[in-house]
């Protein structure tokens, strides 16, 4: 197994988030936005196998991450996927393809480095609100680490 630098993989989620915020934005090739943020000088900073990993994952599974989005939003906000701010869009886009196809990141810390993302760059309060979707998602697409931390929680309030 490889060795997992936290840095390096925070650093591949926040310029993954603005790669997929500028593509949401501007529609540009894949390629032309990648090569943007593998320069040298991010490359450094960053785990760029994940960071390629997870731009690409995004943007090949868009429509499906989609579908799974809008069901929580609907419900969530009453407002469909397309009236999400681009940056809070992006994040969540990022979180949900990060649960559903990178099982070595922990739930946990997929939703709080979501959350860490929206302090940054989100509106004032958007954390909540990545937090809240996030959360309803997590049992759909984590199911056994859902049950797993349901029981942890169980078994603690029985101390």
């Amino acid at each position: 197994m490889q060795n997992i630098n936290p840095r390096k993989r925070r650093m591949s989620r926040r310029f993954a988030m603005q790669a997929i915020y500028q593509w949401l934005l501007t529609g540009n090739d894949l390629n032309t936005i990648s090569r943007q943020f593998t320069v040298d000088e991010y490359a450094r900073q960053m785990d760029v196998e994940f960071f390629n990993k997870i731009l690409n994952g995004v943007l090949e599974h868009y429509t499906k991450l989609c579908e799974i989005l809008s069901r929580v939003i609907d419900k969530e906000a009453g407002r469909s996927l397309e009236q999400v701010d681009p940056i809070e869009r992006s994040i969540l886009l990022l979180g949900t393809y990060e649960f559903a196809h990178c099982y070595e990141s922990p739930y946990r810390v997929v939703i709080n480095e979501a959350i860490e993302l929206a302090k940054i760059y989100g509106a004032e309060e958007s954390f909540k609100y990545v937090n809240a979707v996030l959360d309803k998602l997590m049992p759909s697409l984590r199911p056994v680490e859902w049950r797993s931390s349901q029981s942890r929680a169980t078994q603690e309030k029985k101390e």
